[in-house]
């Protein structure tokens, strides 16, 4: 080392002892949950429990080929923004899961009180149309008999009490039934009927369209049909239907959907054996595999989010508004009448008990600009400069919106949903109705909700406009619907189609995100994964703040608060792993809020969390594009 320099060394060492405090950080606290500037991802082993009722009349499944096939891991990702990484990997959300499996057997004391309390519940009822089209089916084992109608929350209330005191089976454990009727003397050719009302029309549609064959995840408090304390099972019935959702009536047709691609479809459990269907129905083991894994498993249990739950990080909103404005275009029916604010309120409060939820809704005329981009959407006439690459549908709404935005939104919440229905009359549609929940197709992020119900879909449907907007709602704040989602494993992105139609089965569970509008709430699987997905997003949120926090030269003024942060954090993991998912969550935010309060402590900026904010820093210029997540049309098959 040259003179000079050591003379620069000794420089710098005189100006660190005479300025330390300006250049040596204070103490900081030694982290055991948070972590710096890392992502964290929560590790949980869940034991699932395979249940077998009323199996001894038709056979076992063969188990170690079940336990050889299903899943070890789960990482759930954030799927739509999963389609924008630059690498192509997957966004992860930061919940991994390892499975053990519990197979349980029933006893037949449990099979002889099981079916006696169902024939007791049972109700007769005509043959439903799909049925009919069954005993039409040239190659069919039987004729479907008397048909009767049995509750579904009431047949998964009584599994759901009676399977811990007789079987063993913890159904606080995520827990699926494989139900078997046939074969037995009090046998009944049956179909579950879906619970309650339509919230709005006060309405129950008794379409055969809506009929299931399977059921579960019904919350402890749900509105309607409470189940009286949590559980977390579902039940397939193997000799329920046949049914529509999921075609088990068709032997002969390969592709149903006629998207180019044979169907696997799962039979009643009677034409097992039926090698002259569509296909050879020998895959008795393999189906229920596919059942557990692909529905109950990917679907259902331990799902991943169609949207990022961290909504415009890093400074998470609390108070959120659901935003919606009703475009009136039928004189013959009044959209305030047909939307309910408390309802929606407390629906979305149920889903994110953690965070504050109001609704606001406001009428508008049909007229004017808002008309145009409707008419050019519907007449598909491209009024916007053909700013899409083709054409999406909603698209002219959502450019017509996305420009004009900040007139919707009052600015009073940290964050807003913007949500837009139009009624019409049927000058616009043959009984059209149609829901989607926007991404601003750059980053996969969500924007705004959009619907359109016509008056003739109203005269045929018994539906309002609450279910409809909070399944939209759903969406945007990162639900999936119980058909679509992703297997970790096999590493792919999967919907009801091909050899994976059978997952149509799924939205026979208790959820506003089923097509079978099946209940007035989202289920208690909705809410185990919304506050799974939340504890990892504010933890990992914190995370990405601390660095600047620790990079302050006051960051020891707040070593205390950051150090309750880092308890809080602890404590929310220790509730996660008890499967106390709501309190996890609600810890975890706490210990976000204590960073963001050190951060604010210590004048460190972390971005003013608030929709309009976000726009503004955007531009329009980077919206002008949108993609369809959901789209649905009553008019056809879906």
């Amino acid at each position: 080392m040259s003179g000079n320099s050591l003379g620069r060394v000794i420089v710098i060492l005189v100006c660190v002892a005479a300025f330390g405090r300006s250049t040596v950080y204070g103490i900081t606290p030694n982290f055991t949950t948070l972590q710096p500037g890392q992502f964290r991802e929560i590790e949980q082993n869940l034991r699932i429990n395979i249940v077998f009722v009323g199996y001894r009349t038709v056979g076992s499944v063969n188990q170690s080929f079940l336990l050889n096939n299903l899943p070890h891991t789960y990482r759930a990702e954030n799927r739509e923004p999963s389609f924008f990484t630059s690498n192509g990997e997957p966004e992860f959300t930061g919940n991994k899961f390892n499975f053990t499996y519990n197979i349980v057997n029933s006893t037949q004391a449990f099979d002889d009180a099981y079916f006696s309390y169902l024939s007791s519940i049972a109700v007769p009822k005509p043959h439903t149309y799909y049925q009919e089209l069954y005993n039409q089916q040239p190659v069919r084992r039987l004729d479907v008999g008397q048909n009767y109608e049995i509750d579904a929350v009431a047949a998964e209330k009584w599994l759901a009490e009676n399977a811990d005191t007789t079987l063993g089976v913890n159904t606080k454990q995520y827990t699926i039934f494989f139900v078997n009727w046939f074969g037995r003397p009090d046998f009944k050719f049956h179909v579950y009927s879906k619970s309650g009302n339509d919230i709005d029309t006060g309405l129950d549609s008794q379409s055969d369209s809506l009929k299931k064959i399977a059921g579960g995840g019904t919350p402890a408090d749900d509105p309607v049909t409470p189940l009286g304390s949590l559980r977390r099972i579902w039940f397939y019935d193997l000799s329920a239907g046949p049914d529509y959702n999921s075609d088990s009536w068709d032997l002969m047709v390969k592709d149903v959907d006629g998207d180019g691609f044979n169907d696997r479809r799962i039979p009643p459990i009677w034409e097992y054996g039926n090698l002259n269907a569509y296909r050879p129905l020998n895959t008795f083991s393999t189906d229920h595999y596919l059942i557990t894994r692909f529905i109950a498993i990917d679907l259902l249990f331990t799902t991943s989010p169609v949207y990022r739950v961290s909504i415009s990080p890093p400074k998470l909103p609390s108070n959120l508004k659901f935003d919606v404005s009703i475009y009136e275009g039928d004189p013959a029916r009044n959209g305030i009448s047909m939307f309910s604010p408390s309802a929606a309120t407390a629906r979305l409060t149920a889903l994110q008990p953690f965070n504050h939820f109001t609704t606001e809704v406001r009428d508008l005329p049909f007229e004017g600009e808002a008309k145009r981009a409707f008419d050019c959407d519907y007449y598909n006439t491209n009024c916007y400069g053909r700013r899409f690459p083709g054409d999406l549908f909603f698209g002219d709404l959502y450019l017509y919106h996305n420009d004009h935005v900040l007139q919707f939104l009052s600015g009073d919440s940290d964050y807003e949903i913007p949500t837009f229905a139009y009624l019409t009359t049927d000058a616009y549609a043959d009984g059209f109705f149609g829901a989607a929940a926007i991404d601003n197709y750059r980053d996969g992020t969500q924007s705004m909700i959009f619907a359109t119900l016509s008056h003739s879909n109203s005269a045929h449907f018994p539906l309002g406009l609450t279910d409809v907007l909070l399944h939209e709602a759903g969406h945007h704040l990162g639900l999936s619907h119980p058909h679509d989602g992703y297997d970790h494993e096999f590493g792919f992105n999967f919907g009801p189609a091909g050899s994976l139609f059978f997952v149509w089965a799924g939205d026979s569970s208790s959820t506003l995100m089923s097509y079978l509008g099946d209940t007035q709430s989202f289920s208690q699987f909705d809410r185990d994964n919304m506050a799974r997905w939340m504890t990892a997003a504010y933890l990992n949120e914190s995370n990405s703040i601390l660095p600047q926090i620790l990079a302050s030269p006051r960051a020891d003024e707040v070593s205390n608060i950051l150090s309750d942060a880092d308890v809080q954090a602890a404590d929310a993991l220790s509730a996660y792993q008890n499967m106390d998912y709501v309190q996890a969550a609600t810890l975890a935010k706490s210990s976000y809020v204590q960073v963001l309060t050190a951060a604010s402590a210590i004048n460190v900026p972390v971005e003013k969390q608030a929709w309009e904010a976000d726009y503004r820093a955007r531009g329009s210029n980077d919206m002008l594009n949108g993609a369809v997540d959901d789209f649905r049309t009553i008019r056809g098959r879906r």
